[in-house]
């Protein structure tokens, strides 16, 4: 079973900046930005002090504030709308050996499929912009002393209330973005409007299999 209506290739595009506007629904005032069910401590982690520097990688779920989760599909990154059948892809967060820069927030590594793809922000030569991709290499590589270029692997998160922007390291100003459900993951640099930039952190303890991972 597929989660996508449309194909999309291996490297997950970056934004077109244009297009339909997206079906962004608002949120339950009774709730905010938590998910139904979930309990404070559930997102405790996700608002940790951003300068705390974890040795092992802690595990999230990400959730849009369109309700919609990401999942990995055939090596790309969508954003589907959260059901109870769909499992979201856990995602790794390793705290970046990188300084800070201002107020951007704490850099950070990220990966999937049990850490072994790693999210990093590239320039797309072709078009001109920055394209988010996923990389083969898994992340306690990252943390080692001896990697170098690791700015395209950092992004800097940075909490917006209970929620979180995750901002390139390696081109100012390109965020992690989602816009319509079944759409790959993007990096943009058009804030508001169609393009969701902010993330709830969902800590969860054990890593479920991705869909990916699922044999039919």
């Amino acid at each position: 079973m597929s989660f996508r209506e449309q194909s999309a290739g291996a490297q997950v595009e970056s934004a077109d900046g244009e297009g339909a506007g997206a079906q962004v629904s608002a949120e339950d005032p009774a709730h905010g930005a938590m998910e139904p069910g979930l309990s404070l401590a559930s997102l405790s982690l996700a608002n940790a002090d951003p300068k705390v520097k974890n040795q092992e990688p802690q595990k999230f779920t990400f959730h849009d504030r369109d309700q919609k989760v990401l999942v990995l599909d055939s090596g790309t990154l969508i954003a589907v709308h959260k059901k109870s059948y769909i499992c979201p892809e856990t995602f790794y967060v390793l705290a970046s050996p990188m300084s800070s820069a201002g107020d951007k927030g704490n850099p950070v590594f990220l990966a999937v499929s049990k850490g072994e793809l790693c999210l990093c922000c590239e320039m797309d030569k072709k078009k001109g912009r920055p394209a988010l991709q996923l990389k083969k290499k898994n992340i306690s590589q990252l943390a080692d002393p001896v990697t170098k270029d690791l700015k395209g692997f950092t992004f800097y998160r940075k909490n917006k209330g209970c929620r979180n922007t995750l901002e390139s390291a390696a081109h100012k100003g390109w965020f992690i973005s989602t816009r319509h459900a079944y759409e790959p993951v993007r990096m943009t640099d058009t804030l508001g409007k169609e393009e969701i930039t902010d993330f709830a952190f969902i800590r969860v303890s054990k890593a479920p299999m991705s869909p990916s991972e699922v044999s039919e």
